[in-house]
C-alpha cells in the first residue's frame, strides 16, 4: 500500500499539470420546443475565464432524460460574442439532457444540461 502512494501522487501532479487552466461556462440561452414537424433553435453561450468564447467546434448529444428515443446530434454554428446556434426537431416534450463535447484553444471541455422542453 505504502509503494502505491507516491505512484498515486505523481498520477495527480502529472494530471495537473496537463490542464490548461481554461475554463469553459457553458449556459443554455434558448431550449428547443417541440410540436410535431416543426424545427426549433438551441442556443449556447460558452464563456472562457469570463470572456465570451469564439471559433468552439463543438458538438452536443441529446437524449431524453427518462425515456429511450436515442441520440440526436448537434453541431453549432458560431454566432459571435460567445453564441452558438443549432436546430433541432424533437420527438416529444419533457426533460431531455445535452452532453456537450467539444474543444477550444488547445482545451477540451464537456458539460452536461439539463432542460425542459415544453410543448408549443
Amino acid at each position: 500500500m505504502k509503494k502505491l502512494l507516491p505512484v498515486f501522487m505523481f498520477l495527480m501532479l502529472f494530471l495537473a499539470g496537463c490542464s490548461s487552466g481554461s475554463d469553459f461556462e457553458i449556459n443554455l440561452k434558448e431550449a428547443p420546443k417541440y410540436k410535431a414537424g416543426e424545427s426549433y433553435p438551441v442556443v449556447i453561450e460558452v464563456l472562457q475565464d469570463g470572456e465570451p468564447a469564439a471559433k468552439l467546434d463543438f458538438v452536443a448529444y441529446l437524449e431524453m432524460a427518462k425515456m429511450d428515443h436515442g441520440t440526436i446530434e448537434l453541431d453549432f454554428e458560431d454566432k459571435g460574442n460567445g453564441v452558438y446556434e443549432s436546430s433541432v426537431e424533437l420527438p416529444m416534450a419533457g426533460e431531455w439532457i445535452a452532453n456537450i463535447e467539444g474543444e477550444g484553444d488547445g482545451s477540451a471541455f464537456e458539460h452536461v444540461i439539463t432542460f425542459e422542453v415544453e410543448k408549443e
